[in-house]
């Protein structure tokens, strides 16, 4: 055995044998502490509950959510608010992040635009807090959350389609206010064993300390919901003083562009742009909020009498607190916009060349929602469509700029042709074709979230029209090397194979310019059935051989096998 593989062999167990002793001792702490079990239960199922909430949201949106989202983008204000209310009522700003960061990689919105939306889902956020402040620390949840529970478990079971969306989305709500019920008596159980007064910041050095908790706490649990959760419910229960508690929310807030940094390694360039919009913004907000934290501690008092708060209020505060810096951090960059955008296009430029068979657009940010995915993959089939078009112009020896830049002239169809400088369709097939081809599919098939009706048709049109572009490819592979036998100027079939190309030439040209136009099959059937009389003519006075004639009936049955994959009808619907 290698020494690379013995050293991997004997790693591999010792780190199963270590996440099996963590495990252990994990449940040995949790059987210890009931107090600590019942912190962890409420943690867990509030992820737990945000999981199936976010995923319960996808299924019932059916690309609703997207189509918002894309129209808000026309306009700065206006993307801002609608990235805050889509946030508010998903109650999940990482969503709204990767449906932004999806939107720029398919190329549907400018990076400014999605900056702003992301500014806003950020404001959207806060929401959280203040449900969890105003209505989940006071309430006794549990009442309401085993309804939810057993609605959603037996519909989710018993349903199919949008209704079960419905019951996923009461499932979800059912575990976050378990959750948070169980995270209230964990807390309320340390009552009189623990005290975190010592986190009461006289020291310079005691704010980014915290702030580095709440950072490292919402990398861990993947939700500053879940930070502010625990914050408040330790606030709320007086194991956490108030000081500390913003510290820790400012902390959260940075936390959360962690989501947004996963996601660009496997986005495009644009999508990198966008995380990088996402953690300059959140930490210049942090670092204005942290410089001033105090004055505006004191503004949050003065506001809260203002809006009738209690001066123990301190959750509320908390939440106010956390609207405010987030709203101020978007009145500071606000003007910013377009030059962060053009800073980041600088410092994330566009690949030089990017290969033709490459995908450009499906990102894997791009599946996390129906509409996303569907973008993608519908922008690479233009893509496919353009490549095949240039392909086939080459296969009935017609340079590409002539039939696709311009409608084809007759003397380009009659000039002389060399057939050592025409490609053979299999080679430029495999070049630029099948590489692409075979992206689209693997995107397609990793394609898992709930799609409706609408979409899984929209869907499997453009898969059926990308095998399409493929079949018309083999027809104008076998179609080239007849045309090439017969190029010569004294070949018996070079007229006819003239009318054909000129008229598969003016198909083309149509094709690319107005994309589901089924007239081009008109001048191709006008060109069969004129050989077919002049064949049935020249065979009679022996002007033909037979066996040329059976050549030209195959090439014309070939092109039309061609123009047939080329203008399905369902291509106008995909």
């Amino acid at each position: 055995m290698p020494k690379g593989q013995g050293t991997a062999a004997v790693l591999l167990p010792q780190r199963h044998l270590l996440e099996l002793l963590g495990l252990m001792a994990a449940a040995a702490l949790l059987v210890a502490r009931l107090d600590l079990a019942t912190l962890a239960a409420g943690l867990g199922l509030f992820l737990w509950g945000m999981s199936h909430l976010e995923d319960a949201i996808k299924r019932l949106s059916g690309g609703t959510l997207d189509r918002w989202l894309h129209a808000a983008t026309r306009r700065t204000s206006r993307a801002i608010a609608v990235g805050a209310l889509a946030t508010a009522l998903v109650q999940s700003s990482s969503l709204v992040t990767l449906l932004a960061m999806s939107f720029v990689g398919a190329g549907l919105v400018a990076l400014p635009a999605a900056i702003a939306l992301l500014f806003g889902a950020n404001l959207g956020t806060t929401t959280g807090a203040w449900l969890i402040a105003g209505f989940g620390l006071k309430a006794n949840l549990a009442q309401y959350a085993m309804p939810l529970l057993a609605l959603g478990l037996l519909g989710s079971r018993l349903l199919q389609g949008s209704r079960a969306g419905i019951a996923g989305l009461l499932l979800g709500v059912g575990l976050l206010l378990l959750g948070i019920d169980f995270m209230k008596l964990g807390f309320e159980s340390w009552q009189d064993d623990l005290s975190l007064d010592g986190l009461g910041g006289d020291h310079l050095w005691h704010w980014p300390l915290l702030v580095m908790f709440g950072v490292m706490a919402t990398v861990v649990m993947q939700s500053s919901h879940a930070t502010l959760l625990i914050t408040l419910t330790a606030l709320a229960s007086g194991q956490l003083p108030y000081l500390p508690a913003l510290a820790i929310a400012i902390g959260a807030n940075i936390g959360t562009t962690v989501t947004a940094v996963i996601g660009a390694f496997g986005a495009s360039t644009a999508g990198r742009r966008l995380a990088g919009a996402h953690v300059i913004f959140n930490l210049i907000t942090a670092a204005v909020a942290l410089a001033l934290l105090l004055p505006l501690a004191g503004l949050v008092d003065r506001l809260a009498v203002l809006l009738g708060l209690a001066d123990s209020a301190w959750p509320l505060k908390l939440a106010l607190f956390h609207t405010l810096f987030n709203g101020l951090g978007i009145l500071l960059m606000l003007p910013w916009i377009p030059w962060l955008a053009h800073s980041l296009e600088r410092l994330f430029p566009d690949p030089v060349r990017v290969p033709l068979a490459q995908a450009r657009y499906l990102d894997a940010n791009a599946l996390q929602h129906a509409d996303t995915a569907l973008a993608a993959i519908e922008q690479e089939c233009r893509r496919l469509d353009r490549r095949t078009y240039h392909l086939l112009a080459s296969a009935i020896l017609v340079p590409s700029a002539e039939a696709i830049g311009h409608p084809p002239s007759r003397d380009v169809i009659e000039a002389p042709i060399t057939p050592e400088e025409w490609p053979l369709v299999n080679v430029r097939y495999h070049e630029q074709i099948k590489p692409l081809m075979a992206e689209i599919l693997d995107f397609y098939s990793r394609i898992d979230t709930p799609l409706t009706a609408a979409q899984q048709a929209r869907l499997e049109a453009l898969y059926a029209r990308s095998l399409r572009r493929v079949e018309a490819v083999r027809f104008g592979e076998v179609l080239q090397r007849s045309l090439l036998r017969h190029a010569a100027p004294t070949s018996p079939l070079r007229e006819a194979h003239d009318d054909l190309r000129m008229a598969l030439a003016e198909g083309l040209n149509r094709l690319a310019n107005a994309p589901g136009d089924r007239g081009i099959e008109a001048p191709l059937e006008e060109v069969r059935r004129h050989w077919q009389h002049e064949l049935a003519e020249r065979l009679r006075q022996r002007r033909l051989d037979p066996w040329l004639a059976s050549s030209l009936m195959n090439d014309l049955h070939q092109a039309s096998r061609l123009t047939t994959a080329l203008t399905s009808p369902h291509d106008a619907d995909a």
